[in-house]
């Protein structure tokens, strides 16, 4: 049983307004310099290069000129179906906007990079494109994701008035008893590898096939296949003490914290590959925010306001009942 604070959502249009407001504005401005440009480019363009920066297709320049709009249609659906599917929770709506918001901006300026090096081209044949270029297409990326975030804005304090309730699992410990539990998951070498070498084996036959730059490009690839390596095979660390629960992992940023007086009850959950969070990783679905990084044994943690937070770790029953039995002292159980 759950504190009765209403779980904290946001609306539809704070929602979107999070996930489309940046995606909107790049793909206006995409779309107003390319018309600008619009004497200087050749018809067709170049939209699509290959392996060594050559041009290898094309689309007419009315076509190209509109292709911002894409960004913008694919943070439309994104962003929509991750608000339906979290039920706009504002803790899975905040990282759903992020997404959203990154990638649909990223997109729409995509064929700004495109197109800048076809300027003053007779024929876009001729034209090549940097994969240099990409940098700052995702700097503005990144740049949008986190206005996304500020414009959802961070979730009120989720306190749980009563204990947990007495069907979920605790430990006897004395009122004096200081307890603190340490834990954590790392992903199977085997899925690790496969998430790691997929991108880097395309990387690879594509610098095998390309006519320059090969050397370079095979060297990115073993650089990128051991960075993917290192990232997906990080571990998550679990602490739960007499401050909560506290996760710490890479990809989010470092350490994240629940603080104890948010914790109404502790559970133990089954991840399966093929999930509800739509799989591994940081994720949002319509179980809350999950911090995923293999199938098996989840803790699942519900806030105050029914709000929850899964993380998967070794010995999560264990992590369930001392979080439980800490989080009952002081409270009144109902």
């Amino acid at each position: 049983m759950t504190d009765s604070t209403a779980v904290q959502n946001v609306s539809w249009v704070r929602g979107l307004g999070g996930a489309l407001l940046a995606p909107v504005a790049a793909a206006t401005a995409a779309i107003a310099v390319l018309a600008a440009w619009s004497g200087d480019l050749p018809d067709p363009v170049a939209v699509h290069f290959g392996p060594g920066g050559a041009a290898d297709g094309f689309a007419s320049r009315a076509a190209a000129q509109w292709s911002p709009v894409l960004g913008l249609a694919f943070a439309v659906l994104l962003g929509g179906i991750l608000l339906a599917l979290t039920r706009r929770d504002v803790r899975a709506a905040r990282t759903g906007a992020a997404v959203s918001a990154g990638t649909g901006t990223a997109v729409a300026i995509l064929p700004v990079a495109l197109l800048s090096s076809q300027r003053g081209l007779a024929d876009a044949a001729d034209a090549s494109f940097g994969g240099w270029w990409l940098l700052p297409v995702a700097a503005v990326g990144v740049v949008a994701a986190f206005a996304g975030l500020a414009l959802i804005g961070r979730p009120a304090p989720a306190a749980a008035a009563s204990a947990p309730p007495a069907d979920a699992a605790r430990l006897d410990l004395a009122d004096t008893e200081t307890v603190v539990w340490t834990g954590s998951a790392a992903m199977s070498w085997w899925l690790g590898a496969a998430l790691a070498l997929l991108p880097t084996a395309l990387i690879a036959w594509s610098a095998a096939t390309a006519s320059s730059g090969a050397v370079l490009m095979l060297l990115g690839a073993a650089v990128l296949g051991a960075v993917l390596m290192g990232l997906t095979l990080a571990p998550v660390y679990v602490v739960v003490d007499g401050r909560g629960l506290e996760t710490r992992y890479v990809l989010t940023g470092g350490r994240r914290r629940i603080p104890l007086d948010e914790i109404a009850r502790a559970d133990v959950v089954h991840i399966g590959l093929i999930n509800r969070y739509g799989g591994i990783g940081y994720r949002v679905g319509p179980d809350g925010v999950g911090l995923l990084v293999r199938p098996g044994a989840a803790l699942r943690v519900t806030r105050g306001d029914g709000s929850k937070f899964t993380v998967t770790v070794d010995g999560a029953d264990e992590a369930a009942a001392v979080l439980n039995s800490l989080a009952a002292r002081g409270r009144v159980a109902k």
